[in-house]
């Protein structure tokens, strides 16, 4: 039990602060307008992508609107249910969940390429911008996490090899140096 969160879940928590209200607010004033969001620019740039995509007509382009802000406003939702974690977790002084941050910032991560797609094909020069800082910030909270469980991964398995008896900790490393000894160039 530790007393401080890791790395990973505190940028974590930084990239939800950004993106939680920021999403939120968006997706909220798309799905209440009565335009339905076919006002802002990278609303309307997503939905006609779809909607010349998909050949759908103007009632589809309504309709993908809605789809796009509401796929947009559950991310969002997604990432206040993780600032809450990790709000008690922080009270509690345990780790977040994991399966709450993977799950967020896996419907993150597709959510982000629905949006930027239609932006590259636009070529507007601002919301490329927009799309891929919004991109880099959620990747490098990505690599961050995925570094870090990495290393932890690796010193749990070094300590449940110290709590082997001598001869089973020699036959856990012998399957590792065969497996060295075979993907080691030859020359």
């Amino acid at each position: 039990m530790r007393s401080l969160p890791r790395l990973g879940a505190v940028n974590a928590a930084l990239v939800s602060i950004y993106f939680a209200p920021v999403w939120s607010r968006d997706a909220l004033r798309a799905l209440t307008s009565p335009f339905y969001g076919l006002e802002d620019r990278a609303h309307v740039v997503a939905a006609s992508y779809y909607r010349a995509l998909f050949d759908f007509g103007l009632d589809g382009m309504v309709r993908t609107s809605n789809v796009l802000s509401g796929i947009k406003f559950v991310v969002a939702i997604g990432f206040f249910a993780y600032l809450i974690d990790f709000a008690r977790a922080l009270a509690v002084g345990r780790e977040p969940n994991r399966e709450t941050l993977d799950a967020v910032l896996a419907l993150a991560g597709a959510s982000i390429m629905f949006w930027a797609w239609p932006a590259l094909d636009s070529g507007d020069g601002g919301l490329v911008r927009l799309y891929a800082t919004q991109f880099l910030l959620l990747t490098g909270a990505m690599f961050v996490i995925f570094v870090e469980r990495h290393i932890l991964g690796e010193r749990h398995v070094e300590q449940a090899a110290e709590r082997m008896p001598a001869p089973a900790a020699a036959r856990s490393r012998e399957p590792r140096r065969r497996l060295t000894e075979l993907t080691a160039p030859t020359g």
